[in-house]
């Protein structure tokens, strides 16, 4: 009898230690198992794009993750969309791609300007010492009354004054006022067999200068050949020595002085100075740029020397087309 009861409580003992451990072992919940960690996802690149992230890195998160993408035309479509770059899209497409180093983000391109041509006039070029003449603006050395000393360019008469010392004096250019025809009734009376003259007229009945020697010398001082005579360029051609010039004895009227330049009549027409006007020179280079003028016999009178636009001499085209006039009157008194 004891010994059923010693086996009756020990199977209960038995279940109760089991139901407990049942029970314990209910109440703990089993440990979750790790859930191993995903790839780079389409989505994930779509992101890291538009977060700013460079080819450079996320390209690195692709050849680490190794994954080859099954991309369909859609998936392309959208990461194109996204402004994934191709490169990306080939790596993703297979991973063992070699892309080197990736290329920066395409820049457009803008066209250069066409060159602009400047186009320059060139100025009139200054006048230039000849030796005869200073350089412009530089101040003059030596006896400006001696011929060998360079002169401003211009024409010079060689006097002497009433002590008996020589001096030199600049001739002033005289104003040209044009021409004027006259003679034109008596022609037409006598029918052509009267000229009718065209005369070229200078202003005032007397020259500034006036000179009592009847055998006078001028100097003639030239820059050189590209500026010609004086401090400016004379017409559209170079003055570079006294050949170029005439020398004509004026007439005087009331008010101006003439010399005539044309004559018009019924046996024909002539044009240039009047030759009984024309009074010869001599004229001697002395150096390059310096000329002597030697004048034989002069009358009491008014008298130029002028360039004409044709600059030939006493048989150019007179003083109808006179650039520059030098004037001077002589008297014996």
């Amino acid at each position: 009898m004891t010994s059923k009861l010693l086996t009756t409580a020990l199977l209960l003992c038995l279940s109760a230690v089991g139901e407990q451990a049942s029970n314990k072992g209910a109440s703990i919940p089993p440990k979750p198992q790790a859930t191993p960690p995903q790839g780079v996802t389409i989505d994930s690149v779509i992101a890291m794009v538009q977060a700013g992230i460079s080819d450079e890195v996320i390209l690195a998160r692709l050849k680490k993750g190794a994954k080859q993408y099954d991309l369909t035309p859609a998936d392309m479509i959208r990461l194109k969309k996204a402004n994934v770059s191709d490169t990306v899209v080939r790596v993703m497409i297979d991973p063992t791609t070699d892309v080197g180093k990736p290329s920066a983000v395409p820049q457009p391109q803008i066209s250069a300007m066409p060159a602009v041509q400047i186009l320059t006039i060139a100025a009139p070029s200054a006048p230039v010492a000849s030796g005869a003449t200073p350089i412009l603006g530089a101040p003059t050395s030596g006896d400006p009354n001696d011929p060998l000393t360079p002169h401003d360019s211009g024409i010079y008469i060689y006097t002497v004054d009433r002590s008996g010392k020589p001096q030199m004096l600049v001739l002033e250019r005289a104003a040209y006022q044009g021409a004027k025809t006259s003679g034109v009734f008596a022609a037409s009376l006598t029918g052509g067999i009267m000229k009718a003259k065209e005369k070229a007229v200078i202003p005032g009945t007397q020259a500034s200068l006036n000179i009592t020697d009847p055998t006078p010398t001028f100097y003639f001082y030239f820059d050189d050949k590209a500026s010609g005579l004086g401090k400016t360029s004379f017409g559209s051609a170079n003055l570079s020595n006294p050949n170029q010039f005439a020398l004509l004895r004026l007439e005087v009227t009331k008010t101006n002085r003439v010399t005539t330049i044309a004559e018009v009549g019924a046996f024909g027409a002539s044009s240039g100075s009047d030759p009984k006007a024309m009074i010869t020179f001599k004229s001697e280079r002395i150096r390059p740029g310096l000329y002597k003028v030697v004048i034989h016999a002069l009358h009491a009178g008014q008298y130029c020397f002028f360039a004409s636009s044709g600059y030939q001499g006493a048989h150019g085209a007179g003083a109808a087309g006179a650039v520059d006039i030098f004037d001077f009157s002589y008297s014996n008194q």
